[in-house]
């Protein structure tokens, strides 16, 4: 939780912790990775007329899913691309973000029932070994004063089909991580030195600006203080 608030701190203050987010929203994602599909037309025992006709109609069903925010965001505010822009930068600066997979009723205008929503990593939490809830990242205040916890369970794979329910989406760097590390862990430290240091540079070449020279004279002050040779 610190290290979170911290990265999240020098990502709004500091302009090379947010480039090097961005920067990699950029160059990973860019505007979007897209479905490429190509089906094994020899194993799956078609003609690769078949196939091609197949992939064809594939992406164009993937790509109605994937550009309409409606159809695939739960929240309706980004398309599937966007979706992947918000999901890389929330892994790197907060360590790791999951992804709830949920279903819909299907319309005619949204014929797809999947939708998914992009859970913030503070959000997420673990049961207890005693089987109860840790519930100190999803509380508030009821105008009455009492609290209010706002959990849900969500098995990691359903009973039925075995397909997962949620993904989780980081980068394990040792055995038996179980949550994700900032991508701005390592700098943090010298990278908040580096900024306190920009401020005062620019504090004292402001102040110095500020600086007047005042002439002053013995001389009648009515007079001119200059000779007229200047």
């Amino acid at each position: 939780y610190t290290l979170r608030q911290r990265a999240r701190m020098l990502y709004m203050a500091a302009p090379l912790a947010t480039s090097a987010i961005k920067t990699n929203r950029t160059n990973v994602i860019g505007c979007g990775l897209r479905l490429k599909a190509k089906p094994n037309a020899e194993l799956l025992g078609i003609t690769q007329e078949q196939a091609d006709a197949w992939e064809a109609r594939t992406e164009a069903e993937f790509d109605l899913w994937a550009r309409k925010k409606q159809s695939c965001d739960a929240t309706g505010v980004n398309d599937f691309y966007s979706l992947q822009q918000l999901a890389l930068m929330s892994w790197l600066l907060s360590g790791d973000v999951f992804v709830v997979l949920k279903h819909e009723s299907t319309t005619p205008i949204c014929p797809y029932s999947l939708r998914l929503h992009i859970i913030e990593a503070d959000r997420i939490s673990t049961p207890a070994p005693n089987g109860s809830l840790m519930l100190t990242m999803t509380e508030g205040t009821a105008k009455n004063g009492n609290h209010i916890y706002d959990w849900q369970r969500v098995e990691a794979y359903g009973e039925m089909t075995g397909l997962p329910n949620i993904l989780q989406i980081m980068d394990s760097e040792r055995p038996e991580q179980y949550r994700g590390v900032s991508y701005l862990a390592q700098v943090i430290e010298p990278m908040l030195q580096m900024r306190r240091y920009t401020e005062s540079e620019l504090t004292a070449a402001l102040i110095e600006s500020f600086f007047t020279a005042f002439v002053t004279t013995q001389d009648d002050p009515g007079d001119m203080p200059f000779n007229e040779a200047g």
